[in-house]
């Protein structure tokens, strides 16, 4: 006899994957933003080198504002990706959230299976014993 409820627990196992793969993804998603973040921040680190090193040799005042007026730039795209991510963030949680009550399902419904399969292997033990008691009696009296 099979778990009654074998097919909740294989559509629970497949949302399971599913959330997962849906939370990897948006995963992927944060770690591209963090990283476009950070090649933001190391582009505006070796600007301000490049124009510490042209102030020592002397540079126009035109130059300076350019340099100036990127690192401005820099800095909003800066705020804006920390925006993106805090709100990929926020996605990433709730995501996380769906994934651990998918798996407190799934594993709710595996627990009823292991009880329901102890029970059914109880009650096939209870009568194999009371079929091998038959056969035991019937050979005991045939002997007597």
């Amino acid at each position: 006899m099979s778990f009654r409820f074998e097919t909740i627990l294989r559509l629970n196992k497949k949302r399971e994957d599913l959330l997962q793969k849906d939370m990897g993804q948006i995963n992927i998603h944060h770690q591209r933003q963090e990283d476009r973040q950070q090649l933001i921040r190391d582009a505006t680190e070796a600007s301000k080198d490049d124009l510490n090193q042209k102030k020592r040799t002397g540079v126009s005042a035109e130059i300076m504002t350019l340099y100036d007026n990127f690192a401005k730039g820099a800095k909003i795209q800066v705020e804006k990706q920390g925006k993106i991510i805090a709100e990929i963030n926020t996605k990433l949680e709730a995501k996380r959230e769906e994934v651990v009550e998918a798996m407190r399902k799934r594993r709710t419904m595996e627990i009823l299976k292991e009880r329901d399969m102890l029970k059914e292997r109880k009650v096939r033990e209870r009568k194999e014993t009371a079929i091998l008691d038959e056969v035991a009696t019937n050979l005991w009296v045939r002997k007597f």
